[in-house]
């Protein structure tokens, strides 16, 4: 009898064109209480590390960014499996929106502290 090794799948990339259909989701009108079965593959993804979003988030236009900034702002608020605490994938994006110059944005700064809980977001952990 052999014992063998098991090694978990690398996790996959987040999905480029998931991403831009959960970016037309942005205000909290439509967020019902349950996510959108078709966006679900993004829920596994809400606590990894920058290094596993920064190839996606770098090939996203701006705008889209910003979509996607509310789009988990309010699914970590809105459905309850979502949490991203200080992983969550907005301050990931808002650190891409900053090497373009695009960020602090006092706009979107306000909405997602308006609409969040996280006290993480969107400037991550000044701790860690």
């Amino acid at each position: 009898m052999t014992t063998g090794s098991w090694e978990p799948a690398a996790p996959s990339l987040p999905d480029k064109a998931l991403l831009l259909k959960a970016s037309k989701l942005i205000e909290p009108e439509q967020f019902s209480n349950e996510p959108v079965a078709e966006l679900q593959p993004l829920q596994g993804q809400m606590q990894m590390n920058r290094s596993h979003w920064q190839e996606t988030l770098a090939s996203l236009e701006t705008d889209e960014l910003k979509a996607l900034c509310r789009f988990f702002t309010l699914a970590e608020a809105n459905w309850s499996d979502w949490f991203g605490g200080e992983r969550n994938p907005v301050i990931w994006i808002c650190k891409e929106l900053k090497t373009r110059g695009a960020f602090p944005d006092k706009d979107l700064t306000s909405w997602i502290k308006a609409n969040s809980e996280n006290r993480f977001l969107p400037y991550g952990n000044v701790l860690g």
